[in-house]
């Protein structure tokens, strides 16, 4: 069946949208970690993305909904880590070492997860009211790594969301660390407290 011309076109409109807005939020992110985001303008994105303000302001009406943007790509590269543990690893176990072994492949290291948008990641890995039905909160993520192994694999009267719970405490509680001391190591620390979090779960 051929091609409808207006789908055609409309696809083709689709596309340069993605496009133009993957170019702004790429020179965006670029722009926050070299100067913050509070020292960031949206004159100084409109310039270095070589955009009109107007137009640019038609996709992101203020610079909070650029680090919304952004936030919502942090949560999908960490709910597809988290998906890849679960179908990577043969038992829980396995799978939560994965995860906090593959935390530092750079997520929490690159943008926008930085000392200035980190509540808005969190906001958005929560889930947002506007949020669509495709968007999946990272709790919901680790929960169903959680269930492919089964209650048999968590700890001894322990439920699924009780574990993602702590999951969730400690990822969040080294990041808040991160964030207010200069001198935490969050890698070291995330990773010791992966594995001690893998310790409390039972051998097959």
């Amino acid at each position: 069946m051929p091609e409808n011309p207006n789908e055609r076109r409309q696809g083709r409109v689709d596309r340069r949208v993605q496009e133009f807005r993957a170019h702004v939020l790429a020179t965006a992110e670029e722009l926050f970690e070299e100067r913050g985001v509070e020292a960031t303008k949206i004159d100084d994105i409109c310039a270095a993305a070589d955009v009109a303000k107007r137009t640019l302001c038609n996709h992101f009406p203020t610079k909070a909904h650029i680090v919304q943007a952004l936030s919502r790509e942090a949560v999908s590269r960490m709910v597809a880590m988290i998906d890849d543990a679960r179908t990577t690893g043969t038992s829980t176990r396995e799978r939560v070492s994965l995860l906090f072994e593959s935390m530092f492949g750079g997520e929490l290291e690159r943008g926008p997860i930085q000392r200035e948008s980190v509540g808005a990641f969190f906001h958005v890995a929560h889930g947002t009211p506007d949020a669509s039905d495709s968007e999946i909160r990272v709790s919901d993520a680790i929960l169903r790594m959680l269930q492919e192994g089964g209650t048999e694999e968590l700890p001894a009267g322990c439920a699924a969301e009780t574990f993602t719970e702590l999951l969730l405490g400690a990822i969040y509680s080294t990041t808040l660390e991160w964030i207010h001391r200069d001198d935490y190591d969050v890698e070291t620390r995330t990773q010791e407290v992966g594995r001690f979090l893998v310790s409390l779960l039972p051998e097959r």
